[in-house]
């Protein structure tokens, strides 16, 4: 079954690699001027950090939710701003909340969302639909953190964990403003992983389609990364891959980084799919904080408090 799947895959693909980038590109258009009914209830106020759960609307249909967590002391840039981060986890929101409390430590904005609710999810089209739909509320995400007058615009950088990896490198390829950006566990698409993954979620999902399996995954291959990632900046790019994680195998992790822009670096930690490895939590930090211009990181990584 594993390999029928990748030849269907190369087979299917094609279709949406032949096409214009523009033309790809316009699939996350939306309206900048809708409402963004942006609601948030504070949660948390501790040593060095606030936090907010949030929600906004989508300008066509549904809504993201997550967290915001912000400094709790003032920038020490010349700007009086602080720079931000959009963040997207596999497994919810609260899969990066601990990074986030650490980056605010030290002076930037998080925004942390997951995926889309209230969308439609019965077939092909709508799985397609529910990749685009998040791909423009990380965008909706970057429109709110860049609305906000405590946040330098001209810093802003993405993180994502898996899929939420898979749709950051769609995001940075058709949106300018990111400058800098953390792919951990990813690879080229979520076509080519339910088609070719070992793991045992995507082959649950092979023998579920059954019959229907080319068809979903002709329609999906239109938002795989593959399409868009060799079209990113040329912002710094840090892809964080698992040496033994059961779902993306190596040649999955090193294609989705052959293929991107640079500048770019990959690293290997020695955990599973969900990176456990503090190595890759110090890294990542390090990296936004040079990118980002934030000079208290090795306090913060070091327990101390941020400067005030």
């Amino acid at each position: 079954m594993k390999i029928l799947s990748a030849v269907l895959w190369i087979l299917l693909a094609a279709s949406a690699s032949a096409q214009d980038f523009t033309q790809l590109a316009a699939l996350y258009d939306y309206d900048k001027t809708a409402s963004l009914t942006f609601e948030r209830k504070e949660l948390d106020h501790r040593a060095g950090y606030k936090a907010w759960s949030i929600r906004f609307a989508l300008p066509k249909a549904g809504t993201m939710t997550g967290y915001l967590v912000t400094p709790d002391v003032p920038s020490r840039a010349a700007s009086s701003c602080h720079p931000a981060i959009v963040w997207m986890h596999s497994s919810g929101a609260i899969g990066f909340l601990g990074d986030a409390v650490l980056m605010a430590k030290a002076g930037a904005v998080s925004m942390i969302v997951q995926s889309v609710d209230g969308l439609p999810s019965a077939d092909a089209e709508d799985a397609k639909n529910q990749s685009i739909a998040d791909i423009v509320g990380l965008r909706r995400a970057a429109d709110i953190l860049q609305s906000r007058a405590d946040v330098d615009p001209a810093r802003l950088a993405f993180v994502g964990h898996s899929y939420g990896s898979m749709m950051g490198a769609v995001a940075i390829s058709v949106d300018s403003r990111f400058r800098a950006a953390v792919f951990e566990v990813g690879l080229l698409g979520m076509s080519i992983h339910i088609g070719t993954s070992p793991g045992a979620w995507a082959t649950g999902v092979r023998k579920d389609l059954g019959d229907k399996l080319p068809h979903f995954l002709d329609v999906l291959s239109i938002v795989d990364d593959k399409n868009y990632i060799g079209h990113a900046p040329a912002i710094p790019k840090l892809f964080q891959s698992a040496w033994y994680d059961p779902g993306v195998p190596h040649s999955d992790a090193e294609d989705f980084f052959n293929l991107a822009t640079g500048p770019k670096q990959l690293k290997w930690y020695d955990s599973g799919h969900d990176i456990d490895d503090p190595a890759a939590a110090i890294d990542r930090a390090r990296f936004l904080a040079e990118h980002l211009h934030l000079p208290d990181i090795g306090r913060v990584l070091d327990n101390g408090r941020p400067r005030r």
